[in-house]
């Protein structure tokens, strides 16, 4: 059995670097607490450690550069201090002169990491003319099976988790920032709807609250969950876990990669294994007809 816990999270001015280590260590040392193997924190929330407020999005994101290599180290010591996974959200990362990746990093216990770009954005971070979109998709080998990472907008996308499960990811971590409420619902329900489609564990994490570290403060959304398929021997709603919308706490769920595989070939549906069938309607023909 596998215990994660998805936070709703929310993002701050803070005084200095020692205030986000406080408050970082605080939040993992209470999901070990939980007994979570794995923790995943939201969309930008790698954003908090400038520790300031700019008048530009591209002044934040300047000013983090430096701060990268420091916030790995950090990540890195914390998943081998409390021997836990953690998936710290994304920070934003520049990769040239005016271009920058959102990126989410996956630390393990034992030192290693990696991260995964987000491939989908969306207008406002279109308008904004300053994230390049990611071309790459990976799968994370851990212990107790292969993990990946569709990061908010991604996670609207069938394809684009439809294929990490083809290559064996059975559980997708979904950090994600939302400014609507419908915004919320499109990742929240989507995150469903993927759980149902592959036959896999959708884990989703929120930033919540205000957020006003640039030349715009922002209202987010959220309630963090974990989902699965809605088949025999899992809840009937498919919901494992959920939070008290807009609340900062830590959803806990336990999942089971057994359970998955039982599924799978003994289920109500077949969905894993019945979208194969779906793949092969592109090839066939399709009539129009007019009524």
């Amino acid at each position: 059995m596998i215990k994660i816990a998805c936070a709703q999270y929310q993002i701050e001015q803070l005084a200095n670097w020692e205030s986000y280590v406080v408050k970082i260590d605080k939040l993992v040392a209470e999901a070990k607490k939980q007994d979570a193997t794995l923790l995943v924190l939201p969309e930008y929330a790698g954003v908090e450690i400038a520790c300031n407020k700019f008048d530009t999005d591209k002044e934040l994101y300047n000013a983090l550069a430096a701060l990268v290599p420091t916030y790995l180290d950090f990540y890195q010591t914390l998943a081998k201090k409390y021997d836990i996974y953690i998936q710290a959200g994304t920070i934003v990362e520049k990769i040239s002169a005016d271009k920058y990746s959102n990126r989410a990093y996956l630390f393990s216990p034992k030192g290693a990491f990696g991260y995964q770009d987000k491939l989908q954005l969306t207008q406002f971070e279109h308008h904004l003319k300053l994230l390049q979109r990611g071309n790459e998709q990976k799968i994370f080998m851990t212990p107790f099976g292969k993990i990946a990472i569709a990061v908010c907008y991604d996670s609207e996308f069938p394809e684009i988790v439809r294929r990490l499960v083809m290559q064996g990811a059975s559980i997708i971590l979904v950090p994600s920032y939302t400014t609507s409420v419908a915004g919320y619902n499109r990742v929240f329900l989507s995150c469903r709807a993927r759980a149902i489609e592959n036959q896999c564990y959708m884990a989703v994490s929120f930033t919540v609250g205000n957020v006003d570290l640039s030349d715009k403060a922002e209202d987010t959304y959220g309630q963090a969950a974990i989902f699965c398929p809605a088949d025999t021997g899992f809840p009937e709603d498919g919901i494992i876990a959920q939070g008290t919308m807009n609340e900062p706490m830590l959803v806990c769920g336990d999942v089971s990669l057994a359970d998955l595989d039982r599924v799978r070939q003994s289920g109500q549906v077949l969905n894993f294994h019945d979208t194969e069938h779906c793949l092969h309607l592109e090839n066939n023909k399709l009539e129009i007809i007019t009524l």
